[in-house]
Order: structure tokens, then C-alpha cells, then sequence
């Protein structure tokens, strides 16, 4: 993920009502907007204006279903965005990603192993989503 298309996605994060439309697609699963606003007490336009640019973000998607609009989170992307966070705030040190950390101390070379499993455990994720996702 480059990082004008992370700063989109923490833009459209840090708008509360953003937050919660995401955990409550996360705990509820697929919801149309009517069902999000009224869980939620805010109007259907509000609602959607916040949908658009969760969508535009890559946060959530949308497959209309004869009159019904269901959101669903975007999970692979969700998961990016994590994997974004975890490596800007992990470990400061901009050195190589083999675990061959030339850190001063033990602690430190731990630290960066982490965070390169880390990043790794969330490619395989990512991976993993987006084949759960071919085959649904």
C-alpha cells in the first residue's frame, strides 16, 4: 500500500461515525443503509455520504441485490491497513527486513523480528482473504 492510499484510508477512519458504521458492519455483517442508519440513529443521507467515502477509501463494498444496497468491510483491505500500522509504529529502525537487524542490542534485533512476522503474517492474511473471497 503506497502512502497516499494510507492516508486516504486514515482520512476516512478518523471521522467517528466512520468507525462505528465499520465495527457494526464488522459485528453484523452486511447491512443496507436504512438498517446501518437506524442501529446507528443517524439519517440514511448521512449514512451513505459516510459509505461513499468509506467506499472510495476501499474500506467497504457494495453488490446491489434486486431493491437492497448491502455494505460488507472489505476485509483485504482492512488487513493492509493494519499491516500499515504495525509497520509505521512496530519499530522505528529503517534498516533491512531479514531479521539481520544491525540494532545495538538483543532487545532491539527482537523488536524488528517481530515486526517483520509480522508484516508476513499479514500478507499470508491478505492472501488467504482474497482466496476465501474467490471461492464465496
Amino acid at each position: 500500500m503506497d502512502q497516499a492510499h494510507a492516508a486516504e484510508i486514515f482520512r476516512a477512519l478518523s471521522v467517528p461515525n466512520r468507525m462505528r458504521i465499520l465495527m457494526l458492519l464488522k459485528t453484523q455483517g452486511s447491512l443496507p443503509v436504512k438498517a446501518i442508519a437506524e442501529t446507528l440513529k443517524m439519517t440514511s443521507p448521512a449514512v451513505s455520504q459516510h459509505l461513499k467515502v468509506l467506499r472510495q477509501a476501499g474500506l467497504v463494498q457494495s453488490e446491489r441485490q434486486g431493491y437492497f444496497v448491502p455494505y460488507a468491510i472489505n476485509a483485504p483491505a482492512l488487513n493492509d491497513c493494519c499491516g500499515m500500522l504495525v509497520h509505521m509504529c512496530a519499530h522505528p529502525h529503517h534498516g533491512s527486513h531479514s531479521g539481520d537487524c544491525a540494532c545495538g542490542s538483543e532487545t532491539d534485533r527482537l523488536i524488528h523480528r517481530r515486526e517483520s512476522l509480522l508484516d508476513e503474517l499479514h500478507r499470508v492474511e491478505s492472501e488467504l482473504e482474497r482466496l476465501r473471497g474467490r471461492k464465496a
